[in-house]
C-alpha cells in the first residue's frame, strides 16, 4: 500500500522514509555440490568389528529388559487385584448372609482389632454392661478356624447398641485382651455404597500401631515412653528491679520536690524501704469532659 507523505511536514516525513537494502556477506561454509568429508578421517568399523561380530552372536536376538518387565508385572498383578475385587464385590451380599440373616442391623455392633484368643464369652463379659445381650460370633476362618480379629454383638435393645457405640467409640477403644478395639455400628446393612475392609473399602489400617512400637527407632524411644518435658519454676529467676520513682504526669511541685527528695530506687538500691505512692494531677479527656458539662449544667439559668 503506498502512502502520501508529502502531505506531512519534513521532520515527520523523514520517519517513513525507506531504509536502505541489506548489505551482502559472503557466505563462510561451502556451498552444498561442494561439500566432502575430511579425507584424513576414517571409520572405525576395523577397530570394532571383532566386538560387534561377537555380540551379535551372543544376542541374536537382542538383549532383555528386566526392569521393564518387573515394571509390567507390578501393573498387572494391580489390575488383576482390582478385577478380583471387582467380584467380590459383586457376589457380596450382606443382606442375605446366612450368619446375620435373622439378625436386626440396628441392634447389631461391630468390634474390630480385637486379639486373636479373644472367644464370645469374653466378649459377652465386657458387653453385657450396656444390656441384654442376644447373641454374640466372633469371625472366624472357615479352614483353620482361627479368628479374623473382629465380631459382633447382636443386643436385645437397639438403645443399648447406641449406648455402646457412644461410650466406647472409636477414638476411645476399650481394652480387651491386652489390646485397645473399636466399636462401632454395622455398616455392611445401614451404610449405603459400603465396602468392607477386605473388598478394597472400610476404615481399616495399622497405623495405630505406630504409637505402641519399640523397635522400629533404635536411636529414639517411643511416644509413649518419653520423659515429661519439667519446665522451670517461673518464680526462682531473678526479678528485674522496678522503677517506683515520680511519675511522668506529675506536675505538682510537692510531688517533684518529694520524690527528688527521696533516694533513688531504680537500681534496687534501698529496696527494703517503703516507698509512698505519688500523686498525680494528670486526668483523661473524658473526665474533663464530664465535668465541663457538669459547670455548664448549674450554669443554665431556670426560667
Amino acid at each position: 500500500m503506498n502512502h502520501n507523505i508529502s502531505k506531512f511536514p519534513p521532520d515527520v516525513s523523514k520517519l517513513f522514509k525507506a531504509r536502505p537494502p541489506l548489505q551482502y556477506k559472503r557466505q563462510v561454509d561451502y556451498p552444498l555440490e561442494k561439500r566432502q568429508t575430511n579425507p584424513h578421517i576414517t571409520g572405525v568399523s576395523h577397530l570394532l568389528g571383532s566386538q560387534l561380530n561377537e555380540y551379535r552372536n551372543r544376542f541374536s536376538e537382542g538383549s532383555s529388559n528386566e526392569h521393564i518387565k518387573e515394571y509390567e508385572k507390578a501393573v498387572t498383578s494391580k489390575i488383576n487385584e482390582l478385577r478380583s475385587l471387582d467380584e467380590k464385590l459383586k457376589n457380596w451380599e450382606p443382606n442375605n448372609d446366612p450368619n446375620i440373616k435373622h439378625t436386626d442391623p440396628y441392634r447389631t455392633i461391630f468390634v474390630g482389632r480385637l486379639s486373636y484368643e479373644v472367644n464370645e464369652v469374653e466378649l459377652q463379659k465386657e458387653f453385657i454392661k450396656f444390656g441384654e445381650i442376644e447373641k454374640v460370633r466372633v469371625v472366624r476362618d472357615k479352614i483353620t478356624n482361627k479368628s479374623r480379629g473382629y465380631a459382633f454383638v447382636v443386643f436385645t435393645n437397639p438403645q443399648s447398641s447406641k449406648l455402646a457405640c457412644k461410650e466406647i467409640g472409636v477414638h476411645r477403644g476399650l481394652e480387651i485382651g491386652g489390646r485397645t478395639c473399636i466399636v462401632d455400628i454395622e455398616r455392611g446393612r445401614t451404610v449405603k455404597y459400603f465396602k468392607p475392609r477386605r473388598l478394597g473399602g472400610g476404615l481399616g489400617g495399622r497405623g495405630y500401631t505406630k504409637m505402641y512400637r519399640k523397635s522400629d527407632r533404635p536411636f529414639r524411644r517411643p511416644v509413649m515412653e518419653r520423659d515429661p518435658v519439667i519446665l522451670p519454676n517461673p518464680k526462682t529467676f531473678p526479678t528485674r528491679p522496678v522503677y517506683t520513682g515520680p511519675s511522668r504526669f506529675s506536675r505538682s511541685p510537692a510531688s517533684t520536690q518529694t520524690a527528688s527528695s527521696m533516694p533513688s530506687n531504680r537500681y534496687g538500691a534501698n529496696a527494703g524501704q517503703e516507698v509512698p505512692p505519688v500523686q498525680t494531677s494528670y486526668r483523661s479527656r473524658n473526665a474533663r469532659a464530664q465535668e465541663s458539662n457538669k459547670v455548664q449544667k448549674t450554669e443554665e439559668p431556670d426560667y
